[in-house]
């Protein structure tokens, strides 16, 4: 999984850092903690493109879901789909609905699918095990809109499928770590120098693609809480990292542990504490 919840801008902010020398240290620091917070809350906040596969039932519940690409049912459990469920035309097979009591359809993310009152079908496969195969958006993302990103710039070249290096029109707004999006495909920025980014290509789910000069950048954005405990969170690691002796462990996933509990258990679960509301709920 690639993207942070705070920017390494960010957190040199904090810190008073100009220098680049701990950039790479930072940025990995970053993506550490918003693994932790991921972790913390059981759910993940950036967005990722996926095939999910669920239990037949009357009414479906899943996991946070921002938008649906296509909804199939097995309905006789021999592991073809035959069912495509619309929501194009009327009357529509399925609605969304999100998080809360009141106005539950206007709010994201999604985590129940019911059936559309005139809908040609019965149930999801109701009975049916592993009968329903949604492809989909998934995530929290900014918690207020299916679209969890803002427009920014844009690229100064055509660029290649899979293409890691990507000349923009200004960085201002950029940073490392950061997810952006250009048409359907998500990048992981891993520096900035000058007008070009170093990227992954691809990432969440995404599929790499070609794309023309002058196609917009946006960032992805966050609950400004998520963001804020990640800033913390990440300051906190990072002025710790001497006395805990910062481990990488899995570079290709980003992942950090500290070794020893020196940060101190009451520091990490204050800094958690004010994201609690946030916390999906295992069942």
């Amino acid at each position: 999984m690639f993207g942070a919840y705070a920017s390494i801008a960010d957190i040199k902010g904090v810190l008073g850092i100009t220098a680049t020398t701990d950039d790479t240290m930072i940025r990995k620091i970053v993506e550490a903690a918003s693994r932790s917070i991921d972790n913390y809350c059981n759910r993940i906040f950036v967005t990722q493109t996926s095939t999910k596969y669920f239990d037949g039932a009357i009414i479906l519940w899943v996991p946070d879901l921002l938008s649906i690409t296509t909804l199939k049912t097995d309905e006789d459990g021999n592991g073809t789909y035959e069912n495509t469920f619309q929501v194009s035309t009327e009357p529509v097979d399925y609605l969304l609905y999100g998080i809360g009591l009141e106005d539950s359809y206007n709010t994201f993310p999604k985590t129940r699918v019911e059936l559309g009152e005139d809908s040609d079908y019965g149930s999801f496969a109701n009975g049916v095990k592993r009968g329903v195969e949604i492809v989909g958006i998934w995530g929290y993302g900014d918690g207020i809109s299916a679209t969890p990103y803002i427009v920014d710039t844009t690229i100064t070249e055509d660029l290649t499928a899979g293409e890691s290096a990507i000349d923009v029109t200004s960085v201002t707004n950029l940073s490392a770590g950061q997810l952006i999006l250009i048409g359907s495909e998500q990048y992981y920025i891993y520096s900035i120098s000058s007008l070009t980014l170093t990227v992954e290509a691809g990432v969440n789910g995404t599929t790499e693609a070609t794309h023309s000069s002058g196609a917009t950048i946006y960032i992805y954005q966050y609950p400004s809480d998520i963001r804020q405990a990640c800033i913390d969170l990440s300051v906190a690691l990072y002025q710790n990292r001497g006395k805990q002796g910062l481990q990488t462990e899995r570079l290709g996933d980003y992942s950090y542990t500290i070794a020893g509990t020196s940060l101190g258990k009451s520091m990490v679960e204050s800094i958690l504490e004010s994201i609690r509301p946030y916390k999906r709920m295992r069942v």
